[in-house]
């Protein structure tokens, strides 16, 4: 058999094309620097303790105490053990590092699902350009949100699995199924995928119409078949993060409620709510205006740190008020529905005006799916602002209350636009379309978008007020009048900004539109046209991309490291050798930042899926002041603004330590008791213990007489000595976490039952005399959803392998490819 090398030639140019293009764009990247990224550094911030402890004993702690009093480390590492479909993530993105390798990573499976839609390689480029530096995608990595990136990356080999399966090629359908949803999985943002499945329902409703009306049922079944086993390996690849993650999230604030809403009162926290409060899950809800950046990226000011100059309204209001600027800087533009942005969702004009046009060109199943999906998710982005629908999904759709910022699901339209867009051109360009349908298809895709443009150019400007309601709040306690002269400032730079982008957005789509329409009418050929779209494009997503993430924001490693160099207080409490006790920052963002975590153990910190308890104590107690929680927590320092600003060191010398002995237990009959309790009780004296631990207790009848101390100190594993002239309740300053969840306590190596007290610690029976305590945090699901990760991750992988292999033994002999044809005129 002769292996046809010439076929892979256009696929060969595509991958250098795309190699090139991100090398282009991220060139500071090797050259050594970085991007200091803003949840990134949040990570190293909260991961600190596990990577020390990693250097200097080789192991994994799968718990961590750096923040809000303990928590599960694969909340904070992605936990992979077992799992080999991640492996593929660095193949997919040429074995170079991110950034630049996952926009390749996002390009090359992009580009895999046009190639299988049968869509022209060259087009198939441009349209994996558009896809992989979508504006949303480069605000995403600038950010530091790389697993969501990551996510939408892959999602397009999940798509191109359900296209083969539907189209009979079931066997490889289901593996490319199985692989894609491996690595998305892998990426560990499950929020996007979810998403992205919302709208697959509708894809696959689509196909079930279309088999029932064709009376092929079977093959739906077949393709339905092959889907759920790739799936279902797929979820196995992934099961030692996935099963952890879940049982901590019953935990969270998207869990079960643990609090009892008071009757004719509305939830004041997600401890009352099944799942997030409605409130804080949309707080992050799109307005009307704010859905047009996709086509207009500055229609509402772009970004809250959006680019400008000293020559804007707002740059010139600035020098008449004498505070100097250099002639580029960031200004607080944005004035849309979101509190803030770092950039708009923007799709790009051309791909917008282009989905229009496939809209009346793409027939069949696929469409319903990138249409109907694209309304859908825009409708979702609205939040709060269309409360009747959304309100009604987030009570219906299982787990959808688990998710906050509904604005984000446009990631997955940033998907669904640029597919149907390049699907719409190839009906074009391949003749597929006759020659009247293509052009009706094209005025009526050029008009409005046209019109949309011309709109918010002509005449938007003149019907908003471009104010942000908060556009005062920053200006503090200026004179009013100089307070007016900057938001009139920002509002006249707003309106500039709206009509030059709208301007910009016109052009190209007059640009690309008339491009398309010669090449139908005879007056150019393919060639040029195609490299004038991928100009044209390049030139619409770089050029926006570039005003969020662009070469100026590449640093070197070392400036980034300063941001995390200690303070003259962090090295004043770092020489307590005490090797465990708990830090206030109240320097900084407590409950929303993790910087000091670096250096302590910290009180806060800054994660999106606290502990449930935790976010009780913070709500009810901490930010109410009673000392008496801190004190419990083993808050042994504050950090505090001093005299004159810098941050100080305050010793507290009533915090309890590592464990205690207790002389009264009060058994209480509900949450809302057992949280009210910590009020009023002498915590180092007294226990709060609910009712479902009181057979524990019952016979207890402690003195506090006895000591326990700490001695031995690992984030997943805490050793302590306890000496008690009978049988006492001890009391541990650590966070509860179970039952039955890992943390597992042994009495001389013998294993026992331990409770909660205090509605979030651990409380033990301690017998008479001396004995070593033990709490070590070994979850069995973890260990076990290793194995069934190892055993999934492999039959995906060698599934891939056995069909490559077979295809290539059994390739048939090669066929030259016909010329492509022009557009059929219409036959009256």
């Amino acid at each position: 058999m002769r292996f046809n090398l010439s076929s892979f030639v256009p696929h060969l140019a595509a991958l250098g094309i795309f190699i090139v293009v991100s090398i282009f764009y991220f060139t500071p990247q090797f050259s050594g620097k970085v991007i200091e990224q803003g949840d990134v550094m949040g990570y190293r911030g909260m991961s600190q303790e596990l990577r020390a402890y990693k250097d200097a004993t080789g192991e994994e702690a799968l718990w961590t105490n750096a923040m809000f009093g303990g928590m599960p480390a694969y909340q904070i590492n992605t936990v992979s053990s077992g799992n080999y479909v991640k492996n593929l993530e660095r193949v997919v993105r040429m074995y170079i590092k991110p950034p630049a390798g996952q926009f390749i990573a996002a390009m090359v499976c992009f580009y895999i699902l046009m190639v299988l839609l049968g869509v022209n390689s060259w087009l198939s480029i441009i349209g994996a350009i558009a896809f992989g530096f979508a504006t949303n995608n480069l605000v995403l990595f600038e950010a530091g949100h790389e697993t969501k990136l990551r996510t939408i990356s892959y999602l397009p080999l999940v798509a191109s699995g359900m296209l083969l399966a539907f189209r009979k090629r079931y066997l490889l359908g289901g593996i490319l199924f199985g692989i894609g949803l491996g690595m998305d999985l892998a990426a560990n943002h499950v929020q996007m995928t979810y998403y992205f499945f919302l709208t697959v329902l509708i894809w696959g409703a689509a196909e079930l119409i279309s088999n029932i009306k064709n009376k092929t049922l079977p093959h739906f079944g077949k393709a339905a078949i092959a889907l759920i086993i790739g799936g279902l390996l797929a979820l196995g690849s992934a099961a030692s993060n996935l099963w952890v993650t879940y049982e901590y999230a019953q935990d969270t604030m998207r869990g079960e409620p643990i609090l009892e809403q008071e009757a004719s009162t509305t939830p004041t926290s997600s401890s009352e709510v099944n799942g997030l409060d409605w409130d804080y899950a949309m707080q992050w809800s799109n307005n009307t205006l704010d859905v047009f950046s996709g086509f207009i990226p500055g229609v509402v000011g772009g970004g809250s740190a959006q680019p400008t100059t000293s020559d804007s309204p707002y740059g010139q209001a600035l020098r008449r008020l004498g505070a100097g600027q250099g002639k580029n800087f960031d200004a607080p533009l944005y004035w849309g529905g979101l509190p803030f942005t770092s950039g708009p969702i923007y799709f790009g004009a051309i791909m917008v005006l282009f989905f229009l046009v496939g809209l009346f060109l793409v027939e069949g199943p696929i469409k319903w799916w990138l249409a109907l999906g694209t309304l859908f998710t825009i409708l979702l982005s609205l939040g709060n602002n269309l409360e009747g629908f959304n309100h009604f999904i987030f009570d219906t759709f299982p787990l959808y209350n688990k998710f906050r910022t509904p604005n984000s699901v446009l990631s997955v339209t940033s998907l669904l636009i640029p597919i149907l867009a390049i699907l719409g051109l190839n009906e074009i360009f391949s003749g597929k379309a006759d020659k009247a349908k293509a052009i009706r298809a094209l005025a009526i895709g050029g008009g409005i978008s046209a019109a949309i443009a011309l709109f918010f150019a002509v005449v938007a400007p003149g019907m908003f007020d471009f104010v942000n309601p908060r556009d005062a709040q920053q200006f503090g306690q200026a004179d009013p009048q100089v307070i007016q002269a900057l938001v009139t400032g920002l509002a006249d730079t707003r309106a500039d900004l709206m009509r030059s982008d709208a301007l910009r957005s016109l052009i190209l789509v007059a640009l690309a539109a008339g491009m398309v329409y010669f090449y139908i009418q005879d007056k150019l050929k393919l060639t040029p046209v195609l490299i004038g779209l991928g100009v044209l494009t390049v030139f619409d997503l770089f050029g926006v991309g570039m005003r969020y993430l662009n070469q100026d924001d590449f640093k070197r490693p070392t400036s980034i490291s300063q941001y995390f160099a200690p303070r003259a207080v962090d090295q004043q409490i770092l020489q307590d050798k005490d090797p465990h006790y708990r830090v206030f920052d109240a320097t900084v963002n407590t409950f929303n930042s993790a910087q000091s975590s670096y250096h302590h153990k910290m009180i806060g910190g800054y994660h999106a899926a606290k502990l449930q308890r935790f976010q009780d104590l913070i709500d009810r107690h901490i930010t109410r002041g009673n000392q008496g929680v801190l004190d419990m927590l083993n808050t042994k320092y504050f950090i505090i603004p001093g005299p004159e600003g810098q941050p100080t060191v305050q010793q507290n010398p009533g915090a309890l330590g590592n464990a205690w002995l207790v002389d009264s237990i009060v058994v209480v009959p509900n949450a809302n008791v057992e949280i009210d309790g910590l009020e009023y009780l002498p915590l180092e004296r007294a226990a709060v213990v609910h009712q479902e631990f009181d057979s524990y207790v019952n016979t207890l009848k402690p003195t506090g007489q006895g000591a326990v101390r700490l001695t031995e100190y690992r984030p997943d594993r805490l050793t302590y000595e306890s000496n008690a002239a009978q049988e006492e309740l001890a009391v541990f300053s650590e966070i509860w976490y179970g039952p039955d969840k890992g943390w597992q306590a042994y009495i001389d190596g013998n294993p026992v039952e331990h409770i909660r007290v205090d509605y979030a610690l651990r409380g033990l029976k301690i017998p008479e005399g001396v004995h070593e305590i033990v709490f070590e945090f070994a979850p069995r699901k973890y260990f076990l959803g290793k194995t069934i990760s190892t055993i999934s991750s492999l039959a995906l992988i060698l599934a891939l392998i056995a069909f490559i292999v077979w295809t290539i033994k059994n390739q048939p002999p090669a066929v030259a490819p016909e010329p492509a044809t022009k557009p059929k005129s219409k036959k009256k």
